[in-house]
């Protein structure tokens, strides 16, 4: 997988949010100089209407990587739809997974050192067997 998606729900419906370059670079262009988490942080009018268009890019972002990855893919969130009928729980929820699909995108995924095999231990398991 190429980026971590993350899943929120909104009004009883779920959808993926992901943060890949190409998000990266639609978002840039929509704020201009303003800081994303600036953005996503804020408790405005105006401010809202960037945060509905951001998230309609991350979920576009998501379903296009679900798709070339061959995977079942969703609803993409709609910004007029979430300016008009989005309850303030569903923005408590959509804030917090677009800063943690912000951070999948960053970040790198570690995996769990229980996963990992260690291929010379192995065969040094086999011999001794």
């Amino acid at each position: 997988m190429f980026a971590k998606t993350v899943t929120v729900m909104i009004q009883e419906q779920d959808y993926h949010l992901a943060y890949t370059v190409k998000a990266m670079f639609e978002i840039m262009d929509l704020l201009g100089e303003k800081d994303l988490m600036t953005v996503m942080m804020d408790n405005t009018g105006k401010e809202y209407q960037n945060l509905c268009q951001m998230a309609e890019i991350m979920s576009k972002a998501a379903e296009e990587l679900l798709f070339y990855e061959g995977q079942a893919s969703g609803k993409v969130l709609n910004a007029e739809e979430l300016k008009i009928g989005a309850r303030p729980v569903d923005l408590l929820a959509l804030k917090s997974a677009m800063t943690q699909a912000v951070a999948f995108g960053y970040g790198r995924e570690v995996k769990d050192e229980e996963d990992e095999v260690d291929l010379g231990l192995a065969e040094l398991q086999k011999k001794t067997e």
